[in-house]
């Protein structure tokens, strides 16, 4: 996925609420949107170096969105959103293995909002994931009941007989594998395990990340005992 807009490097402060930062831009402090609900303690320190993605539309309230931030040597992408269109992308670029055919999003099934109906056959929800600690990326960083909901829903279809899978996009290039982050959710980490057993399919990837793109790379291991 080609990142488009105006790339502004910044130095991240602090965080007031869910929804903004304040970052220095050059010799002023600015308040900007952070497009993520997570928690992201782990990458948003006092001195982050951070990108920006500047906005011309007059009716937003901020000006910038903080879409990348610098952990070490690695960027992060922070705007989770996103790693529905890497997904896709790659399954329309023949990158992902185990899928392939029509890639339909956002499809509505009894009641439910399904993130994509691939190939006619197979039910896909997608998480981005932004929580790593060496080289271990884990979801989520904050309970999810919506996230739980969904995985009943991927059990449902497929004690229907349809296809069903999560794919969790590590929005990251430095993750070795893939573990649900129990000590946050365990109600998630159970159920995700409980969806495992029953049939859903469990994959996690890992990014390219670069302000200029975000492309899914290699498939990670899977660890759904770790944590308890």
């Amino acid at each position: 996925m080609i990142v488009q807009g105006k790339k502004v490097p910044a130095v991240f402060l602090e965080r007031p609420n869910r929804f903004e930062a304040l970052v220095r831009l050059g010799d002023r402090v600015e308040r900007v949107h952070v497009p993520n609900t997570g928690r992201l303690k782990e990458l948003l320190l006092p001195g982050a170096e951070v990108m920006l993605l500047e906005s011309d539309n007059p009716r937003r309230k901020t000006r910038y969105s903080l879409a990348f931030v610098r952990k070490r040597e690695h960027w992060f992408c922070i705007v989770s959103a996103w790693a529905n269109r890497v997904f896709a992308e790659a399954v329309k670029k023949g990158a992902v293995d185990w899928l392939s055919g029509e890639v339909r999003g956002e499809v509505r099934r009894q009641g439910s909002r399904m993130d994509f109906l691939i190939g006619g056959s197979t039910w896909v929800e997608v998480k981005g994931v932004t929580y790593e600690e060496d080289g271990i990326a884990r979801f989520p960083d904050a309970p999810t009941e919506r996230g739980r909901r969904h995985l009943d829903e991927l059990i449902r279809l497929r004690k229907s007989g349809a296809c069903s899978a999560v794919v969790f996009v590590a929005l990251m290039g430095n993750a070795t594998r893939f573990e649900p982050f129990a000590q946050r959710d365990p109600a998630f980490a159970r159920k995700l395990r409980e969806a495992a057993e029953g049939g859903v399919l469990v994959r996690a990837y890992k990014c390219r990340v670069r302000p200029e793109e975000v492309v899914l790379e290699e498939e990670l291991p899977v660890d759904l005992e770790a944590g308890g």
